[in-house]
């Protein structure tokens, strides 16, 4: 009856000294997975912030391009009276983009570094591009942010750089009625003096015939 007992006493004992050993093997690798799965869904904020960032400022430099960059806050927009002075009616013409695209572009970094809650390895690289294609001007913006990879080191031995980028992109049409109209009169006028109209009326005549006949033959 004892041997059975002290058996049983080292039974419990070994199978208490077995688990504590696969615990002390599988918590630390829980934890790395826990870690790393709350890392890369910081990953995923800064993608979704950046985007969100991007979206609004674009939108914002669209409606704003026509104004003084001096006196029109980005992000906040046009909050007195007073700014719709400084509106450039010319500004197709005169605009200093590479000023508004400084501007824009600090803004653009600043709200970045604030919302972040990873800070990338050496900042926002912000772009603001600014495209005419004829009949409409475009604004795009571009941000891109490198981030280390947990644990980069083991990354780095498999061949990687150990690092992950980050990029979000926006782009619209400059918000500007005035200039939309200008530039589709100044077509239709090309369209017009360059003999095009005409050309176009004589391909069509034959169409335009049928489409009579049609017209008088359903009456």
């Amino acid at each position: 009856m004892k041997t059975g007992i002290i058996n049983s006493f080292f039974i419990k004992k070994h199978n208490k000294g077995a688990v504590t050993v696969e615990y002390a093997v599988i918590f630390p690798v829980v934890v790395i997975c826990i870690l790393i799965l709350i890392y890369i869904g910081m990953l995923f904020y800064q993608q979704c912030m950046m985007q969100s960032a991007v979206n609004r400022y674009v939108r914002s430099l669209a409606h704003l391009w026509g104004y003084n960059p001096d006196n029109v806050d980005y992000e906040a927009g046009i909050s007195k009276k007073e700014t719709y002075l400084d509106e450039e009616l010319y500004w197709h013409l005169f605009a200093d983009t590479q000023k508004r695209a400084k501007k824009a572009t600090e803004s653009v970094r600043n709200e970045l570094m604030a919302k972040s809650i990873i800070r990338p390895k050496a900042g926002f690289d912000v772009q603001v591009t600014y495209s005419n294609v004829i009949i409409s001007k475009k604004i795009g913006i571009n941000a891109r942010a490198v981030y280390p990879l947990p644990f980069r080191k083991i990354f780095e031995l498999l061949g990687s750089s150990g690092y992950v980028t980050i990029e979000a992109y926006g782009e619209t049409s400059i918000s500007d009625p005035p200039e939309f109209i200008r530039n589709t009169d100044y077509l239709l006028q090309i369209y017009e003096e360059s003999g095009a109209k005409k050309l176009v009326l004589e391909k069509l005549e034959p169409l335009a015939d049928v489409l009579r006949r049609l017209t008088d033959f359903m009456k």
